[in-house]
């Protein structure tokens, strides 16, 4: 599933929400080896709102893959679509600090319902379900598109007294 990594212009779709979420949150990471907590919080705030963001390169499958990523972003007012401006803005990140290729895919589990409602409905993604699982569980993977979108603004993360790194 090889997919050319070089760098090509937002969608018309993340080129309207990337910046409306950015209006709004602020992203910030903490890295470890090959994983990568993401946090989202308020602009100009130490206040988390999400800290459910968690991905993992596994370099000899060339697999970044999504262990969690729940933002929490829908309890928020105003907040459609900017799940998705997220997720594009994260995934962008971790492909310059995992230095992917165009042999490297995006891989994680997720119930059906949402495959088809979130993940697949990515139009700048082309997830397509890979394996089936026991209770509604499929394993969906698409190829990861690189584009100009500058995620110098994701900071690293500075942790809170008793903040504690991949444990929400």
């Amino acid at each position: 599933m090889a997919v050319s990594l070089t760098a090509q212009p937002e969608s018309v779709f993340m080129h309207k929400n990337i910046p409306l979420f950015l209006k709004r949150f602020s992203l910030s990471y903490f890295r470890e080896d090959s994983c990568i907590e993401y946090f989202i919080g308020k602009p100009n705030s130490i206040e988390t709102i999400s800290s459910s963001l968690v991905f993992s390169y596994y370099s000899p499958k060339k697999d970044l893959h999504v262990s969690r990523f729940y933002p929490e972003l829908y309890l928020r007012s105003n907040s459609k679509y900017l799940s998705a401006a997220c997720f594009y803005l994260v995934i962008q990140h971790c492909s310059e600090c995992f230095s992917l290729d165009d042999t490297c895919h995006i891989s994680l589990e997720t119930v059906e319902n949402i495959s088809d409602s979130f993940y697949r409905k990515l139009g700048d993604f082309n997830f397509n379900v890979s394996r089936h699982f026991v209770g509604n569980v499929v394993e969906i993977v698409s190829g990861i598109v690189k584009s100009n979108v500058d995620t110098s603004i994701i900071k690293e993360h500075i942790y809170q007294p008793g903040e504690i790194p991949f444990m929400k």
